[in-house]
């Protein structure tokens, strides 16, 4: 499940400087790309889900701090931010790149988001029941009334799966993401959804992508995953033999060495 944070890993995960516009090369002589541009035609189009197809809104500090102040103390989301971004961070630290972090603790997906959320409270110096307060948030972000979809991503499947191409989502996400898919009308356009905390793996590991295509029955040279993470998207795709495009909606990695496209209906250029 990825949530939408400030800069933070952002920015380690930029490549080498470079210049924009097209196809160019890099100081090792390999190829760049600064805008999307494919070598090759594909018949599956594999996507990441949050920040790519959907956000979630009002944003997590503002959803923690309403749940908080109804628990104990008032707080503000300016005082949450900081302390989930950094909690946010330290949880991701505990699990390595691949391995799924919801089956990392004994407890699982409870276990995690209730290690996340003691982080948070401990930061805050706040008094919460953290059990209760975990049924709260757990509940609220599994129904679609917190979650919003992208305005272009309608017109982009069903224009993609229009011209007979094959669609799957691969997240990094617990089990809830199947449902909140359903209630938001998303899931009809995929054949394969694919769930890190139901596979036991993440991107960007390699087996998450091979298992999709396996599922649909595609070979990797002839499939293109899309999403908004440099690491566990772009690298994770390439790593498994995709075509791997990066969606930066806030042109952060302009400079970067990315296939890049600002928003999904631009993919329609592509395939």
């Amino acid at each position: 499940m990825r949530l939408p944070l400030p800069a933070r890993s952002r920015v380690a995960e930029r490549g080498w400087p470079g210049r924009t516009g097209g196809t160019c090369l890099d100081q090792w002589g390999g190829p760049r790309y600064s805008v999307a541009v494919l070598e090759r035609s594909v018949s599956a189009v594999s996507f990441d889900a949050g920040n790519t197809l959907l956000y979630v809104h009002p944003s997590p500090p503002e959803i923690y701090a309403a749940a908080l102040s109804r628990h104990g103390r008032t707080v503000r989301p300016d005082d949450v931010g900081p302390a989930f971004a950094h909690a946010w961070a330290e949880m991701q630290r505990r699990t390595p790149p691949g391995q799924d972090r919801y089956s990392s603790l004994p407890g699982g997906e409870r276990e995690w988001w209730g290690s996340l959320l003691r982080e948070v409270l401990d930061r805050l110096e706040h008094d919460a029941p953290w059990q209760h307060l975990l049924d709260d948030l757990l509940a609220a972000f599994a129904h679609a009334d917190v979650w919003r979809v992208f305005p272009e991503v309608w017109e982009t499947l069903d224009t993609m799966r229009g011209r007979g191409l094959r669609l799957a989502v691969v997240s990094n996400w617990d089990r809830r993401l199947p449902e909140v898919l359903a209630q938001l009308d998303l899931s009809r356009f995929f054949e394969v959804i694919t769930v890190s905390a139901q596979e036991g793996t993440e991107k960007p590991s390699p087996e998450i992508f091979e298992r999709t295509l396996r599922r649909l029955g595609v070979p990797a040279r002839e499939a293109l995953h899309v999403g908004d993470s440099p690491r566990e998207d772009y690298q994770g795709a390439e790593g498994a033999g995709l075509v791997a495009v990066l969606i930066d909606r806030e042109r952060l990695f302009v400079d970067q060495p990315y296939r890049r496209i600002t928003a999904l209906d631009e993919l329609l250029k592509l395939v």
